[in-house]
């Protein structure tokens, strides 16, 4: 008990509550210290969109458009569907670490009613405001297990079709959820030719960017990157499969799987922005592992790197 409040009061000091000014047309719906983050639910009441927003107020985990929630708000959550292209057919058995608003699992599921997806959240705070305010509700196929992301990939024995990594907390992922042991425990976690695919934070934001694309290099057989036009956001694809998938059969694929899946984000478009990941390695990046400590990153950075 003494070490919960503690954790608490800890959570007070670093992320004080209305951390930011809103804007005339935001109206504040909630707000709260989790043991884990800061947490804040805004409404726009102009372009009537809401949002969860983090310390930082550019820092946003996923939002809905109020009048229709279950269109895909953000760019960052639409981009990541790309990855299905990956895939040699339908996805049955999907993990999603980390739930944000859950509006990535809400629309798949939408769309691939016959899946069935577990989602690891270590929040449960972060669960009581996506089925609040963002309409996201669990059903006999949509599970979410409240607990640590690695610690469930490490404790399940099911093999997944899709994984899905993205479990920020305000403008950073927990370091463990980030290293070469990690991405090898998720990697055991996929069934023949499955795919993982995480959302990663722009390097201007991110110092350890580099690094993160030379660790999921040396976790996988075959690693893609997709860029954001509208957000800082990529997406990292990797699969296990004994062959890559080009360019040119991924946006096949894409076309393929647009009107099969109703979906009503451009894939195409998005798979148009495949890069091979040689575009973003840098040899001097250090892999991250669990005993190398993120205080010790900065020092192997490139020059001149923000």
């Amino acid at each position: 008990m003494a070490s919960i409040f503690y954790l608490s009061a800890l959570c007070l000091a670093l992320f004080p509550l209305q951390g930011f000014a809103l804007e005339t047309s935001e109206k504040l719906l909630f707000e709260k210290n989790s043991l884990y983050q800061y947490i804040s639910v805004i409404e726009n009441t102009v372009t009537k969109e809401r949002y969860i927003r983090n310390q930082k107020r550019e820092l946003i985990q996923g939002g809905i458009y109020v009048n229709a929630p279950d269109k895909l708000l953000f760019e960052f959550t639409q981009l990541g569907f790309v990855s299905l292209a990956f895939l040699n057919g339908e996805p049955k058995d999907v993990l999603f670490v980390g739930l944000g608003a859950g509006v990535m699992p809400r629309y798949f599921t939408g769309r691939y009613s016959d899946a069935v997806i577990d989602i690891a959240e270590i929040d449960p705070d972060m669960v009581a405001v996506a089925q609040k305010y963002f309409y996201f509700k669990e059903n006999e196929r949509m599970k979410v297990h409240v607990e640590d992301g690695r610690l469930f990939v490490k404790r399940t024995r099911k093999k997944y079709d899709w994984i899905i990594l993205d479990a920020y907390q305000n403008d950073y992922i927990p370091f463990h959820l980030t290293t070469l042991e990690f991405l090898k425990e998720v990697k055991s976690r996929l069934k023949d030719n499955g795919v993982v695919v995480a959302n990663i934070t722009a390097p201007f934001r991110n110092k350890f960017f580099d690094s993160m694309v030379m660790t999921y290099k040396k976790a996988f057989p075959h690693f893609v990157i997709f860029k954001g036009e509208k957000s800082i956001n990529f997406i990292f694809v990797a699969t296990t499969g004994s062959k890559i998938r080009d360019k040119d059969s991924v946006e096949a694929r894409a076309r393929k799987i647009q009107p099969a899946g109703k979906f009503d984000i451009d894939l195409e478009d998005f798979a148009s922005r495949y890069e091979p990941s040689e575009t973003y390695e840098w040899g001097g990046a250090k892999i991250l592992t669990d005993d190398f400590a993120p205080v010790n990153l900065y020092q192997h950075q490139k020059s001149g790197a923000q």
